[in-house]
């Protein structure tokens, strides 16, 4: 049931995201001049998915899970912590090529970044 509930949420992800942001900034004066990026994965005990759209793939294991399938998580979060979106990407996502795209999707979603602002990974 509760994996039914994330479903249903996952239809307005950004608009949640977009209602959290401006209440962050209501509440808490948050800043979003300092953004960090971070790359964490979890694997999966099965086998690997037959499907071409499943995103659990072996890759890099930050786990010393080799044998296992994975995802990869990637958050972007202000410097105090608040999250500001985050994406599950294939297992075999490598790290460098993933920054881009999801900032490109971060200013699409809010807006350019201010000329000084820092993202830090």
């Amino acid at each position: 049931m509760l994996y039914g509930c994330h479903d249903k949420l996952l239809e307005h992800k950004e608009a949640l995201f977009a209602h959290l942001v401006e209440r962050w900034r209501d509440l808490f004066n948050a800043s979003f001049e300092v953004l960090l990026y971070d790359l964490t994965s979890t694997y999966f005990e099965s086998d690997p998915p037959l499907d071409e759209e499943d995103k659990r793939r072996h890759g890099y294991s930050r786990d010393h899970r080799p044998d296992c399938v994975q995802i990869v998580i990637a958050l972007i979060v202000t410097q105090d912590g608040l999250p500001l979106a985050y994406e599950v990407l294939a297992g075999n996502a490598a790290e460098p090529g993933t920054l881009r795209g999801f900032l490109a999707r971060i200013e699409r979603q809010y807006g350019k970044r201010p000329p000084n602002a820092v993202l830090r990974g």
